[in-house]
This record gives C-alpha cells, sequence and structure tokens, in this order.
C-alpha cells in the first residue's frame, strides 16, 4: 500500500524514476532542485547526461593521450 507514501507520487512511472535516481547518482550530476517532473521530462534527462558523461570521458581521454 503505498497511498500514503512518498511512492504515491510516482506510482505511474515508478520504474522510470529509479532508473532516473540511477543515473542521476552513476553520472554523478547530483539531485539538484529541479529535476525532471513528467516521464517524457525524464527520459530527456538520461539521455543527456548518458551523452555529457561519453563526451566528457572522450575529451579526457583524448587530452590525456596527447599529454
Amino acid at each position: 500500500n503505498i497511498e500514503n507514501t512518498w511512492m504515491a507520487d510516482y506510482e505511474n512511472h515508478l520504474y522510470l524514476t529509479a532508473f532516473y535516481f540511477t543515473v542521476t547518482t552513476i553520472t554523478t550530476v547530483g539531485y539538484g532542485d529541479i529535476s525532471g517532473g513528467t516521464a517524457s521530462e525524464k527520459v530527456f534527462c538520461i539521455i543527456i547526461m548518458v551523452v555529457e558523461v561519453v563526451s566528457f570521458s572522450f575529451a579526457s581521454g583524448s587530452l590525456a593521450s596527447i599529454m
């Protein structure tokens, strides 16, 4: 029964919210005051976080190989 808990707000897309917080934790972006509210916003944020981590890793690796 999740009627009186914090999960009641996320009942419709509980797994998406869990995946969103997992990606946020893994990419070390942080849990700022502003986050995705709807399902489409969370999917967009997940995609952007993954793309940015990959591009930052690529740039760091390129810089390390130059040095």
